[in-house]
């Protein structure tokens, strides 16, 4: 009960205005040519969805901003309980907004063109997205004694995803829906899904490094 208890404060707390518009301009991006008569093929339409994640992803990061962070270090309670309340609703999100940007796509595709789109390889790609975000604003939240992390992790989120869009071919994992690598790209990103995972799991369950305080040196005084 007492961690329950943890997780309406800690969700009030967190910073919903950056999540909200990151995922709202991630939305637009698929939904702005939904609404128009522009026909799209399935890889414009996946190339779409990608932009997408990557707002999404972005958005997520300023949910672990934990101000509070000094005044809390001295609880009781461990560190993971409210890293993986935010982890949690950083889940939530973005499966949510998944949805929105998938069903919408499908929806405002013409001439059928959505109905290629291989739902799963995709979700593969949303849910890797979130998980390198996760993993950045959790390792970011363990390094920042403020507790601030948006400001260093929403920028790693948009390198990661930009090295990955311009890795070397036997590391490409974005492909085209009609690629015959799409399979062995998508075995790739559930490997790094998995990595990034770990690392949420390391980082938030890990005891914080010990700081070493050094004092400064004393001289003895001189006998007369």
């Amino acid at each position: 009960m007492k961690r329950l208890a943890l997780v309406w404060p800690t969700l009030r707390a967190t910073r919903h205005t950056p999540l909200l518009g990151a995922m709202a301009a991630g939305l637009a991006i698929v939904t702005v040519p939904a609404a128009m008569t522009v026909t799209l093929s399935p890889d414009n339409l996946a190339t779409l969805l990608r932009l997408g994640m990557a707002c999404a992803a972005v958005g997520l990061a300023f949910l672990f901003d934990d101000p509070a962070k000094p005044t809390t270090a001295t609880a009781p309670t461990p560190a993971w309980h409210t890293i993986a309340i935010r982890a949690g609703a950083a889940g939530g999100a973005l499966a949510a907004w998944w949805a929105a940007a998938y069903s919408t796509t499908v929806a405002g595709a013409e001439h059928g063109t959505g109905d290629n789109l291989p739902l799963a390889g995709l979700t593969i790609e949303a849910a890797t997205f979130g998980a390198i975000a996760v993993a950045a604003a959790v390792v970011a939240w363990r390094l920042a004694p403020r507790g601030v992390v948006s400001p260093a992790a929403a920028p790693v989120v948009l390198v990661a995803v930009a090295a990955l869009a311009f890795a070397p071919r036997r590391l490409i994992v974005f492909v085209t829906v009609t690629s015959s690598e799409w399979d062995a790209a998508h075995d790739r990103l559930a490997l790094l899904l998995a990595c990034c995972l770990a690392t949420v799991v390391a980082a938030a369950t890990l005891p914080p490094l010990a700081r070493r305080r050094t004092a400064s040196p004393t001289t003895a005084p001189r006998s007369a």
